[in-house]
């Protein structure tokens, strides 16, 4: 599921969600940065560091099929020093909205076993 990544209502990157734990309604991908990305203002951990003030970031994620998701927290974990990646991951989105958006991804079945 494509999403956009959002702080204070304006858009700092783009993610495409995979369901990484259907029981916990957690998803999560590679995080596209946008202009407006400040690891520092915006990631929880940079390279393997807590950062205390990204703790405070009021992040959301947002899709044109679903609108805002409704969910736990969403959290950016910026590698992109050491290992040249930045992720997102999508926290505790409840039932059904989860099954919902990710029903028909290969791992959410794969999962569930529903292409049996």
């Amino acid at each position: 599921m494509e999403v956009d990544i959002m702080c204070e209502g304006k858009v700092i990157g783009h993610a495409n969600l995979d369901p990484i734990d259907p029981p916990m309604g957690v998803a999560g991908g590679r995080f596209v940065p946008a202009p407006e990305y400040a690891p520092r203002l915006h990631a929880y951990v940079i390279d393997g560091d807590d950062n205390k003030l990204g703790e405070s970031a009021e992040l959301s994620a947002r899709s044109d099929s679903y609108g805002m998701l409704p969910c736990a927290g969403v959290a950016i974990e910026d590698f992109n020093e050491t290992l040249h990646e930045v992720n997102v991951t999508v926290l505790g989105m409840p039932y059904p909205e989860y099954e919902t958006a990710f029903s028909e991804h290969a791992l959410f079945k794969a999962y569930w076993r529903t292409d049996e």
